[in-house]
């Protein structure tokens, strides 16, 4: 069935006008565009920002609660961040999909998010499945101190007290899976 279908390819190339040489560069071409832009995509990070269900009360109302699956999240996971201060004019308060992230240029806002100053990459708990994980946070529920948000206490790996299995040499701790 291939073979077929480039015999056509290079019958319709031909028909064109094109001789086997250009033929050729313009595969080579379009091999070039479709690679450029596999690696464009490979370099954003994921959507966030659409309003998503956490599926249970938060409880804490100043306690971040990270839900997932979340099914109407690209990354699958949602979560409800704790309102800091004033919002912005035309933010809207809610639990908004994220996703992990290494800097605030993993995140991409949706077009439809209702974060009006974009996102910063934050850890938002440091307890549970998702402790000390850098995710997405909405920067107009945070306030966010000058020279950016710091990474929390609980989060130091040279702390052997801080017990979270995402952090580096955490595997080998019961609660982690460890020593089994």
């Amino acid at each position: 069935m291939r073979r077929s279908r480039l015999a056509v390819t290079r019958v319709f190339v031909r028909d064109r006008g094109a001789t086997p040489a250009r033929s050729g560069a313009h595969r080579a071409t379009r091999w070039l565009a479709l690679a450029a832009l596999a690696a464009l995509a490979a370099c954003s990070g994921e959507p966030v920002g659409r309003i998503c269900f956490l599926g249970i009360d938060a409880g804490n109302p100043r306690q971040a609660v990270i839900a997932s699956p979340a099914l109407e999240c690209p990354s699958r996971t949602c979560l409800h961040q704790p309102l800091q201060g004033q919002l912005p004019e035309g933010s809207e308060y809610a639990d908004l999909c994220t996703a992990e992230c290494d800097s605030d240029g993993d995140c991409e806002k949706v077009p439809e998010s209702p974060c009006v100053n974009g996102f910063t990459c934050a850890v938002p708990v440091v307890v549970g499945p998702f402790c000390c994980r850098k995710m997405c946070i909405c920067k107009d529920y945070l306030i966010i101190p000058d020279g950016g948000i710091p990474l929390p206490k609980a989060c130091d790996p040279s702390d052997e007290a801080n017990r979270c299995c995402n952090l580096p040499g955490r595997d080998n701790l019961p609660e982690c899976g460890g020593g089994q």
